[in-house]
Parts: structure tokens; sequence; C-alpha cells
């Protein structure tokens, strides 16, 4: 698969990170994950959740994309870049309200 594929990918996960409704389960739960020896100040806190959700959202869709390529007799790279795009969309769906609303400015 081409280096430049993943860029879409990584485009959607970043955006659901940020606002997914499932950051805010991730935030309240950095006592589990987060570093003691950092200050637990808001902002870092949210923004390593964004990037610990992101991260999980490439690797979830990844797994159907890795499926393909290692079970198909002659994988495509596009066909597995298309898998790992969809993948990312579909687990981004239910950050499309949050997005809806920070665009529209309410």
């Amino acid at each position: 698969m081409e280096k430049n594929a993943l860029v879409p990918v990584m485009a959607v996960a970043i955006v659901n990170g940020i606002f997914s409704p499932w950051v805010l389960m991730v935030f309240l739960l950095y006592p589990v994950w987060y570093p003691g020896w950092l200050p637990p100040y808001s902002q870092i806190v949210y923004m390593m959740s964004a990037l610990i959700l992101s991260t999980l959202t490439i690797m979830a869709a990844g797994v159907p994309a890795a499926l393909y390529e290692r079970w198909a007799a002659r994988p495509s790279g596009t066909v597995v870049a298309g898998i790992w795009l969809a993948g990312t969309v579909l687990l981004s769906l239910p950050a499309i309200p949050n997005v809806i609303r920070a665009l529209s400015g309410g």
C-alpha cells in the first residue's frame, strides 16, 4: 500500500479523535492512563485523549484491511486502502453531529 493512501485515513481518524462522543469517556478515565508525573491540565489531557482515540480508530479500522491482505490471493494496495478508509469512516460516524455542530458555529 502506498504511503499517500494513509493520509485520508489519518485525517478522518484525527477528526474522529477530536469530535467523537467517546473522547469524553477517554478523558474521564485519565487517572488510568495519564502519567502521574505530568501535570493534569485539562487541555493536555483532552489532547492526549483525542490522540488515543485517533490511534484506536486507525488500529481498529486496519483489522479488516489486514485480514483482506492476509487472505486474498493477490491483494491490491488500492483495495486495502479503500477497506481501511471505509472502516475509519464507519468508526467515525458518531462524530458527524459534533463536526456539523462545530462547523455551524453552534
